[in-house]
């Protein structure tokens, strides 16, 4: 699926596993800091630099002189911002919850949002993100790809907002393939229905069709059958059991 990430991982001399930090509060909103007005490649290689210099952690970071930071994650560009950056969102997270933000993703969904994007450096998208992958959310977190996908197949008006985006998917699509539904949205966004030179030609969705309302349609259907598929499956299963 991160086809990029793995490139990167699979490169790097030291033999450093990433993925499982992605599922941890803090090291997921390092990464977030750092894909942040760049590419997956870019930050993931910061990522590497940072992980190899420094204990990912709030006092790790916190205690990290800023100029050695920098110097950790320049492979990954606007690494003066990013930087300061992180050295404040370690200082808050110690600050505000002692290093620990087990109990701030475990708050119900909006009320979790609301104190992640308190922190500095965490927007909407990539606080949505951390729940998505380091709580029990049922959450799409919306990324330019998946912006751009769903306007152009008329999942919601084209001056949509961040919110009205999410709002607008989450109503088709089942909260246990949420998270499915954002990785595959994205994917196509990269590879198919690119922001200049969209391939619509060789596109899965759109192989008959201009990019228009006939998707949405066609999208509910598709969610709709598998929601269906699955409940059934849950039945036999009980019948079973």
């Amino acid at each position: 699926m991160w086809q990029e990430v793995d490139c990167i991982l699979k490169t790097d001399d030291t033999g450093i596993d990433t993925w499982d930090d992605f599922a941890k509060p803090f090291k997921n909103l390092i990464i977030g800091i750092l894909s942040q007005n760049t590419n997956d490649k870019n930050s993931t290689r910061a990522y590497l630099g940072l992980v190899k210099r420094f204990e990912i952690s709030p006092v790790g970071l916190a205690k990290a002189p800023r100029s050695e930071i920098k110097e950790a994650i320049k492979s990954g560009g606007l690494y003066n911002i990013k930087a300061k950056r992180i050295k404040k969102f370690a200082n808050a997270v110690l600050e505000k919850h002692k290093g620990d933000l087990s109990s701030v993703v475990n708050l119900p969904r909006e009320e979790a949002r609301r104190e992640l994007i308190k922190l500095p450096g965490i927007g909407i998208k990539t606080a949505d993100v951390c729940l998505a992958y380091c709580s029990d959310c049922s959450i799409i977190p919306i990324d330019t790809n998946i912006n751009r996908v769903a306007k152009r197949l008329d999942l919601c008006h084209s001056e949509a907002t961040y919110e009205e985006v999410q709002n607008s998917l989450e109503e088709v699509i089942p909260s246990k393939q949420r998270i499915r539904a954002h990785e595959m949205l994205i994917r196509l966004g990269r590879d198919y229905c690119r922001a200049k030179n969209p391939l619509c030609q060789s596109c899965p969705v759109n192989i008959e069709y201009a990019c228009n309302g006939i998707h949405k349609k066609k999208l509910c259907s598709s969610v709709k059958l598998n929601k269906r598929e699955e409940n059934n499956n849950n039945d036999e299963r009980s019948k079973n059991t």
